[in-house]
């Protein structure tokens, strides 16, 4: 019994303490190391995507975004266009099969 009561004075007092402060450059590891997680996730993407699509046509077109699974490429109306909306299947399930990881799920093409 006196353990018991031991034990939940010692629980008390361990509680009030205030919380233990972690160095700050510990907190910024972790952070950072979320963020670039994503970033260096979306830059391979974006690797790839000049892969499937070529040199001439990735000078016709920039990468906007990649939000909420989807891929948006801003890209020069006409040829290019037409080019790349005929392609956006295959970019799709390419990027897709190499890259589960990065959840994409539409690709969306805007005119510059």
């Amino acid at each position: 019994m006196e353990n018991f009561v031991l034990e939940q004075v010692n629980k008390k007092i361990l509680a009030g303490r205030p919380a233990e402060q972690k160095p700050i450059g510990q907190d910024m590891c972790s952070w950072l190391s979320r963020v670039t997680k994503n970033t260096r996730k979306n830059s391979t993407v974006l690797s790839v995507l000049g892969q499937i699509i070529g040199e001439e046509i990735m000078q016709h077109c920039s990468p906007e975004s990649i939000k909420a699974g989807v891929l948006k490429i801003k890209v020069k109306p006409g040829p290019y266009m037409f080019h790349l909306r005929n392609m956006t299947g295959e970019i799709l399930r390419t990027l897709q099969t190499e890259y589960p990881s990065s959840h994409i799920r539409e690709i969306k093409l805007i005119a510059k």
